[in-house]
């Protein structure tokens, strides 16, 4: 269990870099309270992105894969797919199953360690907001501060129903 948390940070990170193209930055921490993981086959969301059957699919990232020459993201089918579901977080491209997870969450929290002039760490909220599209979709910003050295970015996202709320008080 250990050994594949630390290979789903490992692919987060690996996933951030490419989202955000910002060499210097990272997640320092990304906690997640899951409620559950929907998987689908490459085949089948190749087939859902681009209407034809792909017979050789490559993994481009951890967030997309290659259906013989169409790039197609594994958030956008797990957006269309999970269109009911209100925690849905994010789409992520399991590579060693050959498997697309479609994860939902009630809780992120996320700390996110910006380097001196970063544009995504000037601003606590928009910053917190770009790091939502593409890891907490559909959940809402509770909290967003920056540490006193604005080093540190901490975002806490929570659903858009505030009954989760009440419930924990």
């Amino acid at each position: 269990m250990q050994t594949n948390n630390k290979l789903n940070m490992a692919r987060l990170m690996a996933c951030l870099f490419l989202f955000s193209n910002i060499v210097h930055s990272k997640i320092l921490k990304d906690e997640v309270s899951l409620v559950k993981n929907t998987e689908f086959s490459f085949q089948e969301v190749c087939f859902g992105m681009t209407k034809r059957k792909s017979e050789l699919i490559e993994v481009q990232s951890i967030s997309s894969l290659d259906c013989m020459g169409t790039i197609v993201s594994a958030g956008k089918f797990c957006y269309k797919k999970m269109a009911h579901d209100p925690y849905y977080i994010r789409g992520v491209v399991d590579s060693e199953n050959k498997k697309v997870l479609c994860k939902s969450a009630k809780k992120v929290i996320l700390k996110y360690g910006c380097y001196k002039g970063e544009k995504l760490c000037e601003d606590s909220e928009i910053g917190c907001f770009k790091l939502q599209e593409k890891l907490a979709v559909r959940l809402g910003l509770s909290h967003h501060s920056k540490s006193l050295d604005s080093k540190v970015l901490n975002c806490y996202f929570t659903p858009k129903d505030s009954s989760y709320l009440k419930l924990k008080e």
